[in-house]
């Protein structure tokens, strides 16, 4: 029977950061089955989750906090299962607007007040080209509940994006 994982973690970047982590976690006889890698200023940071059996958890949860603190990196672990299939259908969402305080949090708040859970989200910022005002772009993954009209969560969302000057879109995910 597999166990599951969850390792968050946050480190001064430099070269090799990512091969140490995933080496670690094979080493501890785990197999890293979701992860995401990134680089954010000088700091590099990983959420990932590892799968294997309990032994090899308990193993990865017993080393990582001692080679962490070599690694100058900062951890959370927390065991996790695999979620029941959903009944709903994945969404892309994409919004480019111009950067402005609590635009995250509008957009959040429009997808749980339409009771639609969000999966993944990222966000990037940068200067616009000619003006060098600061743009936003969001990339969403939501989950649409089966039993929802997507054609009036998508005239809901437009009309959202309208009213805060947002340039949205939302289609179905292409896997």
């Amino acid at each position: 029977m597999q166990n599951y994982l969850v390792i968050s973690a946050i480190a001064p970047n430099r070269q090799g950061i990512a091969n140490e982590i995933t080496s670690l976690v094979t080493y501890c006889g785990c197999n890293i089955i979701e992860s995401k890698m990134r680089s954010m200023g000088n700091t590099f940071s990983v959420i990932l989750m590892a799968a294997g059996e309990w032994n090899a958890i308990a193993k990865l949860e017993h080393v990582l906090p001692r080679k962490a603190s070599s690694m100058q990196m900062t951890t959370m672990m927390q065991r996790t299962e695999l979620p029941e299939p959903l009944s709903a259908i994945p969404y892309r969402v994409k919004i480019v607007a111009l950067d402005n305080l609590g635009i995250s949090k509008e957009i959040t708040s429009f997808f749980d007040e339409q009771g639609i859970n969000i999966q993944e989200m990222s966000c990037n910022t940068y200067p616009a080209q000619h003006t060098g005002a600061m743009i936003v772009r969001l990339r969403i993954t939501v989950s649409i509940p089966t039993g929802m009209s997507v054609s009036k969560i998508r005239e809901k969302f437009h009309t959202f994006c309208d009213e805060t000057n947002l340039d949205g879109e939302i289609r179905p995910l292409e896997l």
